[in-house]
């Protein structure tokens, strides 16, 4: 079926956004967000967008690929300059996980969740994953940031190592032009809002963890816990089995059980 072109993405984008965006398509890359990188270093403005047919090297968070096979997905990185300290970095995260779940919805009728903190969920499987890269000038300011985003659109099939867990959004190809430009619109509403974290009430909706039992890792120990929410700052609030509240910033979890302890 092969890439669609930049201007079908364009076209479909609201119009107060449509002069910020200049986007790119290829049919196949390494990484759109090393694409990204290597165009910021350029100097590029923020709102460059990359998008990709096939990536050879996606990546994922902690160092894991992306599979990103030809005629499967939606592989997309925007270059941001964000007016934000790095403490409030995970806003570009976060925003991004509520802006793709809302879009997947409007567009291709679906019921996606998010499990904290940057994963796109439909039912058991997750769809589409994100990862946010920034790069620090010398005072630790963010000289800007590469907001990645990899939607799984259809299914053609899942290597042994993560066919167990990952899924596809179910929809026809040629709705990934509509599925981008639904994207960008809904995260520049939410981007330029900052610093209000209008977003979270759609995050804290789509929680597929609010409510479960989880399992997650701290310092090589295991320790289960109860989901009780996430606050503005995007921390899980979690029980320990002892009544006691954390506040997990990061980290892998993963639903242990449904009922509370």
């Amino acid at each position: 079926m092969g890439i669609f072109s930049a201007e079908e993405v364009t076209a479909l984008i609201g119009e107060k956004l449509r002069g910020r965006i200049s986007l790119k398509t290829a049919e196949i890359t390494g990484s759109t967000n090393d694409d990204i990188k290597a165009l910021a270093a350029g100097g590029s403005p923020e709102g460059t967008v990359m998008i990709a047919g096939e990536q050879t090297a996606g990546k994922g968070r902690l160092g894991r690929s992306f599979y990103s096979p030809k005629d499967a997905g939606l592989y997309m990185s925007v270059l941001l300059r964000p007016k934000i300290g790095t403490a409030d970095a995970l806003a570009i995260t976060t925003a991004a996980g509520a802006s793709v779940a809302g879009a997947l919805d409007a567009v291709c009728g679906t019921n996606s969740g998010i499990k904290w903190v940057n994963d796109i969920y439909i039912g058991a499987r997750k769809v589409c994953g994100i990862l946010t890269e920034a790069s620090l000038a010398p005072d630790g300011s963010i000289r800007y940031a590469v907001l990645g985003i990899g939607v799984n659109v259809t299914d053609r099939g899942f290597p042994d190592d993560i066919k167990n867990k990952a899924g596809a959004v179910g929809a026809d190809l040629s709705l990934r032009p509509a599925i981008a430009a639904k994207i960008l619109d809904c995260f520049f509403a939410y981007y330029d809002s900052f610093p209000s974290k209008e977003y979270m009430d759609e995050y804290r909706k789509r929680s597929v963890l609010t409510g479960k039992t989880i399992e997650y890792e701290q310092n090589g120990v295991k320790h289960t816990a109860f989901v009780e929410g996430i606050d503005d700052d995007a921390h899980l609030i979690v029980r320990s089995p002892d009544g006691n509240l954390k506040y997990l910033s990061s980290g892998e979890v993963n639903i242990v059980m449904n009922s509370r302890q």
